[in-house]
């Protein structure tokens, strides 16, 4: 039986969108015959240490480190703790011996970890690139210096090379790891699926998230539900907003917390746009609940992100039947597979005008919602589904980390 470290970069007490990954994937790999070690932090203890589907599960052991919770403004408080996580884990995992294979959740400062692993465990390693540093951070603008700028990017080589295998969520992101000089034979695109198991439709007479806050069922709600961080073009929203607040039943329902959720709110009142509406973050298991009120989702992300990231809501909405409008690079492939399968809309992320336009166009032709929201859902199941793509890191798992090895 093969033995697994999965070192991740946050606890399951702490909200965040790989959570529903991590989980499944590990419950799918003990399923296979795996046995696996967990390493997590312990941060803001808002759900439990370990997800219902986890409890009691043979063959998984687990270690959890406490961490501070760290002002997301401050990048480098942020940087060094991370880093000082990295050097606590290692603390751990060097007195286990019976350790097979790797898996590496990437971070910023994911190159300590992966650096530490190569000089003294010396097993094969799997870097799972969710987020492109320092790609995201430089096209968010959080990173503007050229010298840092270089010296990130070195760095990032590093655990590149130091990697067995790099699994990326998206052709956009291969494309952009490929550039910085990783051979392609080593990289392999698997996207963020949703648990098909549990994702669903959730009928509005059903829904806990609109009981909760008592919605009008006769409202156009135009959902964002999410981290509301650098990434996320919230100057989009607003524009936007403004474009459409003439029609008082279409309101924009924004959910979530992050590092520029103040700057939103305060700009949104500045403005005086009341169509913009704000909600807390929500439980991990309220996650159909809250896809399901909306009538589309609005996803706007800054110029140059989406070959350094992927929203992983997109299959969670698509399990939920519901429509996507996308802001985001027009050169992307990400973009053109939306509009090319019918599946949503993807508009120029320079153009608010386009954006207000396709959920204009929505909001008036409910057929049009309906059908691409049905395409989405069918196209979602066999792209995005569970099975397909935990069956991909079983099979690495199984042997071909080996082979690279």
């Amino acid at each position: 039986m093969k033995k697994i470290l999965f070192i991740c970069t946050e606890g399951f007490d702490t909200p965040g969108p790989s959570n529903h990954l991590v989980s499944s994937l590990i419950e799918d790999l003990l399923d296979s015959g795996f046995s696996i070690h967990l390493i997590q932090s312990r941060r803001k203890k808002i759900n439990s240490e370990i997800p219902d589907t986890l409890k009691n599960k043979r063959n998984l052991e687990m270690t959890v480190i406490n961490r501070k919770i760290i002002n997301k403004n401050s990048f480098i408080h942020r940087y060094f703790e991370e880093a000082l996580y990295a050097f606590k884990c290692f603390k751990i995992w060097i007195k286990m011996k019976d350790i097979d294979e790797v898996f590496v959740q990437s971070c910023p400062t994911v190159v300590f970890s992966i650096v530490l692993l190569k000089l003294f465990m010396r097993k094969p390693i799997l870097y799972s690139v969710q987020d492109m540093f320092p790609g995201s951070a430089v096209s968010s603008g959080v990173i503007n210096n050229r010298f840092i700028k270089w010296v990130f990017y070195k760095i990032q080589k590093v655990a590149y090379k130091n990697s067995d295998i790099l699994t990326v969520i998206s052709e956009d992101m291969k494309m952009k790891v490929v550039e910085q000089g990783v051979p392609p034979k080593k990289i392999f695109s698997i996207v963020n699926w949703f648990d098909d198991r549990t994702v669903h439709e959730v009928l509005w007479e059903d829904n806990r998230f609109v009981k909760k806050y008592n919605l009008q069922k006769n409202k156009f709600y135009v959902q964002y539900a999410g981290t509301m961080g650098y990434v996320f073009d919230y100057k989009m929203v607003l524009n936007v907003a403004d474009l459409l607040k003439g029609y008082k039943d279409i309101e924009f329902q924004m959910i979530g917390q992050g590092s520029k959720r103040a700057a939103f709110i305060g700009e949104k009142e500045k403005r005086g746009l009341d169509n913009i509406v704000f909600y807390p973050l929500e439980p991990q298991d309220m996650v159909s609940d809250v896809y399901s009120t909306c009538s589309i989702c609005l996803i706007p992300l800054k110029k140059g992100i989406i070959g350094n990231s992927v929203p992983s809501k997109a299959g969670l909405l698509m399990a939920c039947s519901r429509t996507i409008v996308n802001s985001v690079d027009d050169d992307s492939d990400y973009y053109k597979m939306f509009n090319e399968n019918e599946m949503g809309i993807s508009a120029p992320n320079d153009d608010p005008k386009a954006v207000a336009d396709a959920i204009f166009d929505l909001y008036k032709n409910k057929e049009k919602r309906e059908s691409l929201a049905k395409i989405g859902h069918e196209f979602g199941k066999k792209y995005y589904g569970r099975n397909t793509n935990t069956l991909k890191f079983i099979e690495l798992f199984s042997g071909k980390i080996t082979e690279k090895f």
